[in-house]
């Protein structure tokens, strides 16, 4: 035993100092890489859809609100808001109320809580346009969307288009003054001027299944939405113009609204408030 071990020292000493600098094999475990991964490749997102959430608690001013606050969506790409919170909110493109662009690329009217947007579909928009939105019934709430390149394989989706998921028998019109026979609401100008006079009638009477003519005299956006304000769990339920700007009309169907009396309000302007009787 003493003989052998003297002889194996006997070997590798010598060889050492050589087994250090050029150190035997190693035996080294590889995992293949999928193909996507090989150089200068790089896997194509699936086209669709943005998602975009409204966070809880987001009508409190100074909490987050949109997630994410500036989202990127590809040419083709529809858009959903999923309203994560329990009041009602809208995405609606532009800064703010006072913005005279205010809605025109896009509103999803009132998302009640829990509730998604209809899929929005940006139409008349170009490759690296950031187009700024808010929340028509929380101004503060913020966000914006930049317009990114089309995702491979895209192209148009099928989605809504600037319609919300309770925007109940809303249409928006150009052209403002007054319409040409039918039930129809004013908007009166100063409207939004808490304590000014505001819808005229304030209480309409119309037949069930009739078409009533909104027209906003007003020079700010406005809308006639059912329900008795933003906290209504049932608002928008029965119908809701959207956002009509100054000088401009919407048409409302009363086609699935029962016989009764029904209140609604302007989701800009809450203090705004009127009735409709459907006989």
């Amino acid at each position: 035993m003493i003989v052998t071990i003297a002889v194996g020292a006997g070997i590798l000493i010598p060889l050492f100092e050589e087994m250090y600098e050029i150190p035997p094999p190693v035996t080294q475990i590889r995992t293949e890489s999928p193909a996507a991964e090989e150089e200068g490749e790089q896997a194509p997102a699936e086209p669709g859809t943005t998602a975009i959430a409204i966070l809880q608690g987001a009508a409190v001013q100074g909490s987050p609100d949109f997630d994410p606050d500036a989202a990127q969506a590809p040419v083709g790409n529809t858009i959903v808001w999923d309203n994560q919170d329990t009041v009602p909110h809208t995405a609606t493109s532009g800064t703010g109320p006072q913005d005279p662009e205010s809605a025109q690329l896009f509103d999803t009217g009132i998302i009640n809580g829990g509730e998604e947007s209809t899929a929005v579909e940006l139409q008349g928009v170009s490759e690296g346009q950031t187009i700024p939105y808010y929340c028509i019934v929380h101004p503060y709430m913020t966000g914006e969307l930049t317009v990114a390149a089309a995702e491979q394989g895209g192209g148009q989706t099928q989605g809504g288009g600037a319609g919300g998921a309770n925007q109940t028998g809303g249409t928006a019109t150009g052209g403002g003054g007054a319409a040409a026979g039918g039930p129809t609401i004013n908007i009166l100008e100063g409207a939004s001027i808490q304590g000014s006079p505001d819808y005229d009638p304030k209480e309409l009477t119309a037949s069930a299944g009739a078409e009533v003519t909104v027209v906003n005299q007003d020079t700010l956006p406005h809308t006639v939405t059912s329900g008795t304000g933003p906290q209504d769990p049932e608002s928008a339920q029965l119908f809701d113009t959207s956002l009509i700007n100054g000088g401009e009309s919407a048409t409302l169907s009363l086609a699935q609204v029962t016989p009764g009396q029904h209140d609604y309000y302007c989701i800009v302007h809450p203090f705004m408030t009127g009735k409709i009787i459907v006989q």
